[in-house]
């Protein structure tokens, strides 16, 4: 079982996915040589001998953009198509049972520890990934992990981290995540946030800060639930806050309210492919305790211009919660749920077997109001017959055409959440922090009322189509 980021690293290269790259510059080149690479679809990256760093200090990027890396961090198979891993994780979470974590008193990630003047974030090789990025992003590829106040419980999510100085780190994170409502909740308590950044660490740790689980259950929780067994945590004594035993570089430290420091911080190239939020002053952390491994590995997620899609090629972090929202609202006969777009998270669409009048209106309007599944920031809810495969995005543009009448089946509904780094926030919307979008609600499904009398599909059907695959198998092998 795969429980660090170097095991993953060893099945990557097992399976020809990986590539070493030596003598490359942290600035701008390193970033380059990971953009030109996931353009192409090729194989994970790992730096080193990286210029004015030591051999070993490395970085490894490009690990999860292509389906081997997804399916191998989620534990897919590899034979199972797109929509069937989306499927299989919606019934996962249905069996979900927390599975905390396990504390050690020992592991890795306290091969080196660093206090006080020892302390110097420098020391390993952070890219400045973008042209216009403001500084240096060591946190792309992180986990921030931070305790609520009151209830106890342990959230870690995915939030941009920029270097300051020396010992202080940018805490960007959005309004309404979890780690925001946790860090408030501290300095109105007139207390700092104890907040951990681990930059390097177990790729399903990272694949699961990615997506928005509800509020309370531990993202620790469902990754030992994964596994099968509790994830293995040491405990900063500063914090308090578990840390992955097999981590490669955790930053300990507190975020005091912006009221007593706030740095600027951005821009910074993000997934829809823009710098789209500006500089602004963000609250900051700052370093108490940084641990590292042996010969360290930085792990680098760095947001790539689309189409290409750096996060993960499955959507499972936005379709699979966005399905289930549906069936628990008692949505019937939902044939399958799929979210395309930059960072998966701005096209939903939703196949079903119409059962009544209104049916698939009345879909698309409750996906539209959950921020799971993309609706966040996403602007358009496609519904779609159940002959539809959600997943292919040709036959539902096709669907779209032939299905959809503009005049009276798409609807327009202003006054959604989005967020910050949303390029089409108007300035002045964003200067007095109004950060709403519009949805766009495209019924793409036969109409209701004739759909029994639509014109029939041009295709040989699933019989005739199996018979003839069956019978002319050689011609169709390496097809």
């Amino acid at each position: 079982m795969i429980d660090d980021l170097r095991a993953f690293l060893d099945a990557l290269k097992d399976r020809g996915k990986l590539r070493v790259v030596n003598n490359a510059d942290w600035d701008l080149e390193i970033g380059t040589i990971n953009e030109l690479m996931s353009e192409r679809q090729g194989p994970a990256l790992l730096f080193d001998k990286i210029k004015g760093y030591p051999q070993g200090f490395r970085i490894a990027t490009n690990l999860l953009h292509h389906k081997v890396g997804q399916k191998l961090a989620f534990g897919f198979s590899e034979e199972m198509t797109d929509l069937e891993c989306v499927a299989d994780w919606k019934e996962r979470w249905n069996k979900f049972e927390p599975a905390p974590p396990v504390e050690l008193k020992d592991g890795p990630i306290l091969e080196n520890i660093l206090k006080n003047d020892d302390i110097d974030i420098y020391k390993f090789p952070t890219p400045k990934w973008h042209t216009y990025d403001g500084g240096r992003y060591i946190g792309t590829g992180v986990i921030t992990i931070t305790r609520d106040p009151d209830e106890g419980w342990i959230n870690f999510g995915t939030y941009r981290v920029m270097i300051q100085d020396k010992t202080t780190l940018a805490f960007y994170a959005s309004p309404g995540k979890h780690a925001t409502i946790m860090r408030e909740k501290y300095w109105a308590m007139g207390k700092p946030c104890p907040v951990a950044m681990c930059f390097g660490q177990d790729p399903l740790l990272f694949a699961v800060s990615t997506i928005a689980l509800p509020w309370g259950i531990s993202e620790y929780d469902m990754v030992g639930y994964m596994k099968g067994k509790g994830v293995e945590v040491v405990i900063d004594e500063e914090t308090g806050l578990p840390i992955p035993a097999t981590a490669e570089i955790v930053a300990c430290g507190f975020s005091p309210s912006p009221q007593e420091d706030s740095r600027p911080e951005g821009p910074f190239g993000e997934w829809q492919g823009y710098y789209a939020s500006g500089t602004r002053n963000e609250p900051v952390v700052h370093i108490k305790t940084l641990y590292h491994r042996n010969d360290p590995i930085l792990f680098g997620q760095p947001p790539v211009k689309p189409p290409v899609n750096t996060w993960f090629p499955i959507p499972i972090h936005t379709a699979t919660f966005l399905w289930n929202q549906l069936e628990k609202a008692n949505m019937m006969d939902i044939k399958g749920v799929y979210v395309h777009g930059p960072g998966n998270r701005i096209i939903a669409v939703i196949s079903l077997k119409q059962r009544y009048l209104g049916h698939a209106k009345q879909v698309a309007t409750l996906a539209g109001a959950f921020l799971q599944g993309g609706a966040c920031t996403g602007r358009y809810i496609i519904t779609v017959d159940e002959d539809i495969d959600p997943s292919n995005l040709g036959e539902v543009l096709w669907a779209v055409c032939t299905r959809c009448d503009p005049e009276k089946y798409i609807d327009i509904i202003p006054g959604f959440l989005t967020s910050p780094l949303d390029p089409m926030l108007e300035p002045e919307k964003r200067a007095r922090r109004d950060f709403t979008t519009a949805k766009v609600f495209i019924n793409a499904c036969k109409p209701y009322h004739w759909k029994d009398t639509f014109p029939p599909v041009n295709v040989a059907g699933p019989k005739l189509r199996e018979q003839v695959l069956n019978k002319w198998a050689e011609l169709f092998k390496d097809v």
